[in-house]
């Protein structure tokens, strides 16, 4: 694979449509090829490409994989207190990552670069395991998982920093306890953090550095790099450490750059007798008017697309209510609105948020949700007064390439700030010194022009605690008990990761159904079979979810991704980070396309409308409510075989069959046609490209088939619970066969990270014996039923949950009981080769190597053996396994050992999803 750093421009222009990167993006790569560290500061005003983050990372891991001598952190953490920024940055891998997994075979740069990103993994290579990574992980949104199975992948993530931050600290929201020592552990190692507007996170600053000290602290440090810390800003500040970014002879040999940069953007204040905006009565009236008014001067001023950024929802509807009345064609972006949605003006369906703009659109109306992130170009804009920065941020989607006579307005008090006063989110202070800012500004011709404010800088925002919170080393001992319910965890959380206590920003996701079951039972069972996707949820501020609860209908199901299954929501539940709450579409709860606790509109469920389904995105519900539907399903029903050992298992290229048809009768949906396809495959694809099918019994006297449901599970093997006893080509694994497997691949992974010839037999060690408790006779019962196979077996090759539950009642276990207990049991006799610390670390991973068992396992000896065992009466009884946690934090550190067992964990994953 030929790779070197003079093929970092064509790489730019490849995934930059053609545009060459600046000075200062290249000074950005060459400092951290040169150093294997990212800067401490990275200093780019609005509009000068801070996103590129994501090509310098991406293109020098592809240099190391390629024999770069340097070494670079693995994955790339972006992190941002904006959800359109963090969506616009996923998007932005998203795309990278297609454009590599597309070009494999080639000889062009991005070819090249697949082929050296792909050799950095271990584990299968396939259409689904692309090159690079992405993952998103926003409030609200179910989050993504793929970044842990494989350690050694370039990988970037988007992230909000209540999400990324609650990880680190091993305590994730929205997480399994079980997955949190992975997350923390790969997040503090192998890993960059850039937190964007980083005036807006300073406590997440802190955290993250303090975190870094941390992991340092070990007797003996792993080999790793340990978690790099960036802040971006658009003003530079001396004590930040090393800083990297736009200098002023930038601008001559960048003219694009120099346009962008000093481009005149004059501002003129507009006064209102009554702002901020009353909620009610005339003076509100008359401050809606007052905005929409201005938007039409700028617009026949200086032609579409004129901005409108207000403060909050209710005013961004009522100024769009108002334009559109006057035949203004205006469209409403807020950080509310579903990925769907939002899609659906981008392109390829539409070009308005995008560099280039659809002049068709005379005004676009949004809250802060589009003061980041997105590549506008906005003819000119009025907005409502925010903080400096904010403000700063809203007259950087205006005019962005610089090619334009422009103006911005700000919206402000005629007379002096009321005392106390607050508009949105920001507080009287950040209001009243953005106001005297902005005053000085207007007098100045260049206005708001990026470059300008590095010597005009915006006021800083005021922090909303007495004092920044620093991470003490006791503190990350007890998040590491991830095993145990913590006394009040969100609480500590919110000390280490928000600037503000009192306006805490953590989020639900809010989905819409059509015709959810009015029986709790048959809804509950009906999400579970279709869980909520990334592209139909709302994110939902949780200090809204009270208001928003008292207006739902009966029957809402809540999906808490912390716990095995859906269930409804009941009054005594207490919303967390990271829930989300499935609503019936006849709840008005909306106002144009926007969560609203005070509306009064309704939203369309849209599951079934990606146009273009993914592998693990095909989802086709069908369910008796037109004509077309019933024949399809009655057809369906005519199938089943009531004599049979299970009559609802039916053929797929049946169902596929009769999919086609019936194609006429459903529409044209693209979901009908790619679901039929996927049914009709060849037996051997079908078992890696599974397909379930769901139906309920609207009547139980009336067996009638009522709703079908066809769920792509390709990706079900993601799920580390599920890969414990399930393959997905559903065959019978030998326990012996499996733990070969995992060795060999733990030693891989081991070996390719240079962790030293002790520690890679450590991990072949763990991973031979991490599964030994399944030889126990009551586990091998729960994995079969009629006669015993001849060997031990790991995984059953039953998916069926019903079956699996009725197997593993039937065997005897103990409740809660956990086979990797006992194979500590099994193995610590055979580990007695190894050095006292080797011996004790590769005891721990066997033991915590499905994330039970930190500190300690439900069970003492007499539940976990069938007799006595001395070996388990001293470990579990009289405590050694709690001494050998504690012994191995010492040794390794907290994130250390998170981090080792990360790595064991991967491999477990990487062959149990190959079907071993």
């Amino acid at each position: 694979m030929s790779l070197d750093r003079n093929d970092f421009a064509d790489f730019f222009a490849a995934v930059r449509g053609g545009h060459r990167p600046f000075r200062w993006q290249e000074r950005l790569l060459d400092h951290l090829l040169c150093t294997g560290r990212w800067p401490d500061q990275l200093v780019a005003p609005t509009g000068a490409g801070k996103t590129s983050v994501i090509d310098v990372h991406v293109f020098a891991v592809a240099l190391m994989a390629a024999g770069h001598p340097v070494r670079v952190p693995r994955r790339l953490a972006l992190v941002v207190d904006r959800r359109a920024l963090v969506d616009d940055q996923h998007d932005h891998a998203k795309a990278i990552a297609e454009q590599l997994t597309g070009a494999r075979g080639g000889r062009t740069v991005l070819a090249r670069m697949a082929e050296a990103l792909d050799w950095l993994r271990t584990g299968r290579s396939s259409a689904e395991t692309g090159p690079l990574t992405t993952a998103l992980l926003r409030g609200g949104a179910p989050p993504d998982r793929e970044w842990l199975d494989d350690p050694l992948a370039c990988a970037v993530l988007s992230a909000t920093p209540d999400m990324w931050g609650s990880r680190l600290l091993l305590a994730g929201y929205g997480s399994r306890a079980q997955a949190r020592p992975r997350e923390a552990g790969m997040l503090a190692y192998d890993t960059v953090v850039v937190v964007d507007e980083a005036h807006l996170s300073r406590q997440l600053v802190t955290t993250a550095r303090r975190v870094a000290e941390l992991a340092a602290v070990a007797e003996e440090p792993l080999d790793v790099p340990i978690l790099q810390v960036v802040e971006t800003t658009a003003t530079p500040h001396a004590d930040a450490g090393i800083a990297v970014g736009v200098e002023p002879d930038d601008l001559a040999a960048d003219e694009p750059l120099q346009q962008r940069l000093t481009a005149p953007k004059p501002v003129t204040l507009l006064p209102l007798p009554a702002w901020p905006i009353p909620k009610t009565g005339p003076a509100r009236k008359a401050g809606i008017i007052a905005l929409a008014d201005e938007a039409v001067r700028l617009r026949e001023a200086y032609e579409a697309t004129v901005g409108c950024f207000v403060n909050t929802v209710a005013v961004a509807a009522a100024v769009t209510a108002e334009l559109r009345a006057r035949g203004l064609r205006t469209e409403l972006i807020c950080g509310r609105m579903r990925p769907y949605d939002v899609a659906q003006l981008q392109p390829p369906n539409s070009t308005l948020l995008s560099i280039d703009g659809d002049r068709s659109v005379d005004i676009l109306v949004s809250t802060q949700s589009l003061e980041v992130g997105v590549d506008l170009d906005l003819a000119a804009a009025v907005t409502e007064l925010a903080p400096g920065g904010a403000v700063a941020q809203r007259a950087g989607r205006v005019n962005r390439l610089g090619r334009r006579d422009t103006h911005v307005s700000v919206a402000v008090p005629a007379e002096e700030l009321p005392a106390g006063a607050q508009s949105g989110p920001y507080s009287y202070d950040d209001l009243a010194a953005a106001h005297a800012w902005l005053t000085e500004r207007q007098a100045d011709p260049v206005g708001l022009a990026p470059w300008a404010l590095r010597d005009a800088r915006p006021p800083a925002p005021r922090l909303r605690r007495d004092l920044l919170q620093r991470l003490e080393l006791a503190q990350a001992w007890h998040l590491a008990r991830t095993g145990y319910d913590l006394a009040a965890p969100q609480d500590d959380l919110d000390l280490w990761l928000s600037d503000d206590l009192d306006q805490l920003d953590h989020e639900i996701g809010l989905v819409v159904r059509r015709a959810l079951p009015t029986d709790e039972a048959d809804a509950v069972r009906l999400i579970g079979a279709l869980p909520p996707r990334a592209y139909e949820v709302f994110s939902v501020p949780i200090r809204q979810a009270a208001l928003l609860r008292a207006r739902l209908k009966p029957g809402s199901v809540l999906v808490r991704p912390s716990e095995d299954a859906p269930r409804p929501l009941t009054e005594d539940d207490r919303l967390r980070p990271g829930d989300q709450l499935v609503i019936d579409d006849t709840n008005t709860v909306f106002t144009e396309r926007v969560v609203d606790p005070e509306g009064n509109q309704r939203v369309a469920d849209v599951l079934e409308a990606r146009e273009e389904p993914k592998p693990g995105e095909v989802v086709l519900r069908i369910e008796r409510d037109t004509a077309g539907n019933g024949r399809l399903l009655d057809a369906i029903e005519a199938m089943r075989d009531p004599a049979a050992a299970d009559p609802d298992e039916l053929e797929p290229v049946e169902i596929a069959r009769l999919l086609r048809v019936h194609r006429d009768e459903l529409g044209p949906q693209p979901m009908v046609v790619a679901a039929a396809s996927l049914l009709d495959r060849p037996a051997d694809d079908r078992a890696e490209a599974e397909v379930t099918l769901h139906w309920d019994y609207l009547d139980p006297d009336k067996p009638a088939l009522a709703r079908l449901i066809v769920v792509d599970i390709r990706k079900a093997t993601t799920d580390a619970e599920l890969r414990q006893t399930w393959t997905p080509k559903r065959k019978r694994v030998k326990l012996c066969d499996h733990a070969e497997a995992v060795a060999a691949r733990a030693v891989a992974v081991a070996s390719r990270l240079d962790l030293g010839a002790e520690l890679v037999a450590t991990f072949q060690l763990a991973g031979r014996h991490h599964d030994d408790g399944k030889a126990d006779e009551r586990f091998q019962r729960s994995l079969y039923s009629g006669q015993p196979p001849d060997d031990l077996l790991a995984k059953s090759g039953v998916r069926d949950a019903g079956i699996v539950n009725r197997l593993r009642a039937a065997s005897g276990l103990p409740t809660r009981w956990r086979h990797e207990q006992l194979s500590v049991v099994h193995a610590w006799s055979k580990l007695s080769g190894l050095s006292p610390p080797q011996r004790e670390l590769a005891a721990r991973l066997i033991g915590t190597s499905h994330g039970h068992g930190r500190h300690g396992f439900p069970h003492a000896s007499d539940d976990l053996v069938d007799g006595r065992s001395d070996t388990a009466v001293e470990l579990y009884d009289e405590g050694l396994w709690d001494e050998l946690i504690e012994r191995t934090h010492v040794r390794w550190g907290v994130w250390g050992c998170a981090y080792l067992e990360a790595l064991l964990r991967a491999a477990d994953g990487q062959v149990s999803a190959e079907g071993s």
